[in-house]
């Protein structure tokens, strides 16, 4: 199992190696990142995330971010703040930012006969 995990670790701490010395913005980063990774894939795969399709992908996507955040980047939720922090801190900006940029790539994407 660790032969699959080094290679992820090595590829998400050298992708947010920047804020390596700030737990808190580092997991913001990974939280922003996959917003707009969820968003794109969503946005471009059109009226098959249309509804709660789309939001249970976005939750679970919520979820990665947060294995990524403890498991892949081997941040300790006490030097943020508790597991709590951990799972609300980001949740605002992650909704949000999934959220408009979703919105603006489907309704790009569909041609206006559709609409």
């Amino acid at each position: 199992m660790s032969s699959v995990i080094e290679p992820l670790q090595n590829i998400f701490k050298r992708l947010f190696s920047r804020w390596a010395d700030s737990a808190d913005e580092q997991q913001t980063y990974v939280k922003i990142f996959f917003a707009l990774i969820t968003a794109l894939i969503c946005g471009l795969a059109g009226p098959a995330f249309r509804g709660s399709r789309g939001l249970i992908f976005g939750l679970l996507m919520y979820a990665l971010t947060l294995y990524v955040v403890v498991y892949l980047l081997e941040i300790d939720p006490k030097e943020i703040g508790g597991r709590q922090k951990l799972v609300t801190a980001g949740l605002p900006t992650f909704l949000l930012l999934w959220v408009l940029v979703w919105t603006l790539l489907y309704t790009f994407s569909l041609p206006a006969a559709v609409l």
